[in-house]
């Protein structure tokens, strides 16, 4: 009995092939909610909150475990990516778009990892243990023994600006040109928004 999908079920197999895995996208929407959480939680904390207080030091411990989950599902996708090919991209795409769209995502990965690991690294610096939603976390390993334990008051100050202020700034800029790019080639005939969802590529248009 021949079991090649023909007809409508051949289409889908086209489609599917042409698409982000499925745990794909579920990872990148997941991620991309809880880093705009992470941020906004982030702002509150330090611009909005009373210093020393204990809606401050609540916001502080989410803000933290958010991190680390966000650490452990950008691993798992970086995984993912390297053993499942991303589908590729219109055939009419210009070359230059292809580079600065590979060059976009390059950015997204390498900020995903930079950002929690600068929070972690932060925390682990401090005297402190580290709380991970209840349950007991380690220090960052190697970053005492690197920056001194306890570390200077000048070297915690170099880490928190460079995770609060230039990685976000940075994460900022990448964000905008990738939701740009996305929604220039959602208009302009090619169309790729579909292949991170679950829409037909004529529903997505």
């Amino acid at each position: 009995m021949n079991s090649t999908p023909t007809g409508g079920k051949l289409n889908d197999v086209a489609e599917g092939r042409r698409r982000y895995a499925t745990a794909a996208i579920w990872m990148h929407w997941t991620i991309a909610a809880l880093l705009l959480i992470q941020i906004a939680l982030g702002w509150i904390m330090n611009e909005v909150l009373p210093d020393h207080t204990p809606s401050q030091r609540l916001a502080e411990s989410i803000h933290i475990s958010l991190g680390l989950t966000i650490l452990i599902l950008v691993v798992a996708r970086i995984a993912l990516r390297l053993t499942h090919r991303p589908p590729p991209l219109p055939a009419d795409m210009p070359g230059w778009e292809r580079t600065l769209s590979g060059l976009v995502h390059f950015t997204f990965y390498l900020l995903m990892l930079a950002m929690p690991l600068t929070g972690w690294a932060l925390v682990s610096l401090a005297d402190h243990s580290i709380s991970f939603w209840g349950l007991p976390w380690p220090h960052l390993p190697g970053i005492q023994a690197m920056l001194g334990n306890p570390a200077p008051k000048a070297t915690r100050q170099a880490v928190k600006h460079i995770h609060v202020f230039i990685l976000i700034w940075i994460f900022m800029a990448a964000w905008t040109l990738h939701v740009a790019g996305a929604l220039k080639h959602q208009f302009d005939g090619r169309p790729v928004l579909w292949r991170m969802t679950w829409l037909r590529p004529s529903a997505a248009r």
